[in-house]
């Protein structure tokens, strides 16, 4: 038994947006204030100010956003519970704007799949479009090297399949 790999959101980067967006909030006010724009400086304050509390969100979330065990890898925003390395046939990167993803290609992905509310099952048709596979974790915000955790998920997958 090995210990299990725990990961959580990077609260530096999760601050950072929040206080980006709260920049851009106070120009929305600014904008009402000095200039009288309503129309622009409302739609700036509500898309910014849903960004600074959606960061917040994120910055105060002590939840582990990725963990890897011995039994496989739970990703909590993927949202469909753990994946055993059994199930894992295989994965590759795929990176958009600097942004990684570790894409896995499953046994019954249709199985994971149904474990999906209606909308996420339509985005995750979507990451076909990109080039991604349905099942793919997301990296932004997380402390981690891809191509490190890649080579890891290949390895746990090839052992978990010569064991059954």
């Amino acid at each position: 038994m090995t210990e299990d790999l725990i990961y959580y959101n990077s609260r530096k980067r999760h601050a950072l947006l929040t206080v980006g967006a709260l920049a851009f909030v106070a120009m929305g006010v600014f904008m009402i204030v000095s200039k009288g724009y309503w129309g622009q400086g409302l739609v700036t304050i509500l898309f910014f100010g849903t960004g600074a509390a959606v960061g917040s969100w994120q910055f105060f979330d002590t939840r582990p956003r990725l963990q890897i065990t011995d039994e496989g890898i739970l990703d909590r925003t993927l949202g469909v519970g753990l994946i055993p390395w059994t199930d894992i046939t295989d994965a590759y990167v795929r990176s958009i704007n600097h942004e990684y993803f570790i894409c896995l290609q499953v046994r019954d992905e249709q199985a994971y799949l149904n474990r999906l509310p209606p909308l996420k099952r339509k985005l995750a048709g979507a990451n076909e479009a990109l080039g991604f596979t349905p099942l793919s974790i997301n990296l932004s915000g997380v402390d981690l090297n891809p191509e490190q955790l890649l080579e890891y998920i290949l390895k746990q997958s090839a052992a978990a399949q010569l064991q059954s």
